[in-house]
């Protein structure tokens, strides 16, 4: 974890900061100015802002202030933390851009996970897919090698819609925009309704994979894959959902015909120790998708040969 902190109240931050996110391994960065603090921002990724304030904060909210008017800060969680934030004061702090308030000394545990709860809160917001809402990449990186770390039996599904960029570059990004909604909804609620504490996350673009029990997988597959073809063709206008076809460019900037969307999904199963990183699961899938991608309409296939 990357995280800047100002300095401007002595260099003992440093260590307190050290010891609070000690479970993230923090690389810190001290600054003495919004120049200083600009100058980090421009060459590395940080995960917080972290402002220790004294009984005056009027510096300190201006630092705060400013930082979030710099582009590569919008979206880092910039956290003041005060000793004894009076209720006037707090409503000053929390009225103003930014994210977040600590209040209390800076050997107070519960003000040290405040601060730990705030980043944690701000990397999963940053994962969550905006047009799904599902988790992204960071989340079903961590499910899945906790998953293998655990020796657990789980199946991984990659789904991946047929076409889409043609459907996109036909229909415009709103049009696909609501193609991705009803492709995460179908997905979520199949799911959910086979397996309460099945997972369901979004890639990006137009790729979601699920993680459910060995056992179901299959069932919910079917399930997916039904009511996605029982919905989708309400995405097309009628002229072309009778024709069954769009003719769009493809990427040589010739015309092209191409039928309405499917859903292909590809299943690779972890027998308790069958992969040793999420790695080599994701090389697995990869291979096994471009064979479902080649099989015309929607289709699952699940991988039943042994880890190459």
């Amino acid at each position: 974890m990357n995280c800047a902190f100002w300095d401007g109240l002595g260099k003992q931050w440093g260590t307190v900061l050290e010891e609070t996110l000690k479970g993230y391994q923090p690389v810190l960065f001290p600054f003495n100015s919004f120049q200083d603090l600009v100058a980090i921002a421009r060459t590395t990724i940080l995960d917080a802002v972290v402002i220790p304030c004294n009984s005056s904060i009027k510096r300190e909210l201006a630092l705060g202030k400013r930082a979030k008017t710099v582009p590569a800060l919008m979206v880092v969680p910039v956290v003041l933390w005060h000793p004894d934030a009076a209720s006037e004061t707090a409503g000053r702090i929390l009225s103003s851009p930014v994210d977040e308030l600590v209040i209390g000394s800076p050997d107070d545990p519960a003000a040290r996970a405040r601060l730990r709860l705030a980043i944690r809160r701000s990397h999963r917001d940053l994962d969550v897919n905006p047009s799904s809402r599902l988790p992204g990449p960071m989340s079903i990186e961590h499910v899945l090698r906790e998953k293998i770390r655990r020796h657990e039996h789980f199946s991984v599904c990659y789904a991946d819609l047929d076409d889409f960029k043609a459907y996109n570059d036909y229909y415009g990004y709103f049009y696909g925009d609501r193609v991705i909604k009803l492709t995460a909804r179908v997905i979520r609620d199949a799911v959910f309704e086979h397996q309460v504490d099945g997972f369901v996350g979004h890639i990006g673009g137009d790729d979601f994979v699920f993680v459910v029990h060995p056992s179901k997988a299959e069932r919910i597959c079917r399930a997916i894959l039904q009511r996605f073809d029982a919905e989708i063709g309400d995405c097309y206008d009628p002229r072309d959902r009778r024709n069954g076809y769009i003719i769009s460019t493809n990427r040589r900037s010739v015309p092209e015909t191409y039928p309405l969307m499917g859903l292909s999904i590809a299943v690779v199963i972890n027998h308790g120790d069958t992969f040793q990183h999420v790695g080599e699961i994701s090389h697995m899938v990869a291979d096994l998708k471009k064979y479902a991608k080649t099989l015309p309409g929607s289709n699952y296939v699940i991988e039943r040969r042994s880890k190459y």
